[in-house]
């Protein structure tokens, strides 16, 4: 199953680092089929298919999806991974903002609800720990 424009922009954009997306234009069609992205709604931008398609044998790693989301204790969880993630291949510039954020890994309840709505079958709440641990916060 091929993913749509939208979900590949989305999908790009999820990525650690990623700040913009600059797709390919052929012709009008092509640019209407991108500025579609604009107004997509969330279902329209979900990939979590991806998840049907990998490799069960794969380890689990958080994509930055926000599947996870509603988080009870209101934590960023998809932004929290993503500045660990950054911080951890030495970028301090992310590290400083995972510090600014309102809520940090430290404040997870280890509810479990994160958990169970994970398409690709991260343990958010052990990983929720293991940041706190990595950030001392």
């Amino acid at each position: 199953m091929a993913l749509t424009r939208v979900q590949c922009i989305q999908y790009a954009l999820d990525r650690p680092g990623v700040l913009t997306v600059l797709p390919g234009v052929r012709g009008m069609a092509d640019l209407e089929d991108i500025l579609a992205y604009v107004d997509a709604t969330p279902a329209e931008r979900d990939y979590a298919a991806l998840a049907e398609m990998a490799p069960q044998s794969r380890e689990a790693r958080c994509v930055y999806c926000n599947h996870c989301q509603p988080c009870p204790a209101g934590l960023k969880i998809g932004t929290i991974n993503k500045y660990y993630d950054l911080a951890c291949l030495g970028d301090e510039m992310a590290a400083e903002h995972y510090r600014n954020l309102e809520l940090h890994a430290g404040d997870c309840v280890g509810c479990g609800h994160c958990d169970s709505r994970c398409p690709f079958g991260v343990e958010q709440s052990a990983r929720m720990a293991e940041i706190a641990e990595h950030f001392g916060m």
